[in-house]
């Protein structure tokens, strides 16, 4: 089961989070996005050049993976708990090129607006059958005036 799906672009931005509605959420998912991308980047520069490749997955303790995909300008990370890392990773992968390919433009030319990517993140949503999730709004105390 997909518990979390990250997007960032490579620099670690993150650009779209969706979560499955039982997923936790004591995490913030900017931190987490980019907690992932330093790992993949932290990997591909360590042991791309020994002709290693990229990392393509983790396990997180007993019941979950993360699966990576990299991209040329994109960077996705999926969170999830099972026994599907072939397939999964195989769809990552492929997806993220895919989504390069699809929103190649918007990706080029976004300028930090996170409403621009209303059609990229309902692509995701559609692909993964998830809601995307917003962390919510610490209350606002106007200052004091005394």
């Amino acid at each position: 089961m997909v518990e979390h799906v990250y997007l960032t672009d490579s620099g670690g931005t993150p650009l779209v989070h969706l979560a499955h509605p039982s997923a936790s959420e004591d995490k913030d998912p900017d931190l987490v996005a980019s907690m992932f991308t330093a790992i993949q980047n932290f990997m591909h520069d360590s042991f791309h050049s020994m002709g290693i490749g990229d990392v393509r997955s983790l396990e997180v303790g007993d019941r979950h993976h993360v699966a990576f995909g990299r991209g040329h300008a994109l960077l996705l990370s999926v969170v999830y708990r099972g026994r599907e890392w072939n397939r999964l990773e195989r769809r990552v992968i492929q997806l993220v090129h895919d989504l390069e390919a699809r929103f190649a433009t918007l990706i080029r030319t976004w300028n930090g607006d996170v409403a621009a990517l209303s059609p990229l993140r309902r692509y995701l949503e559609s692909e993964w059958e998830l809601l995307a999730r917003e962390l919510p709004s610490p209350a606002f105390e106007a200052p004091s005036t005394s």
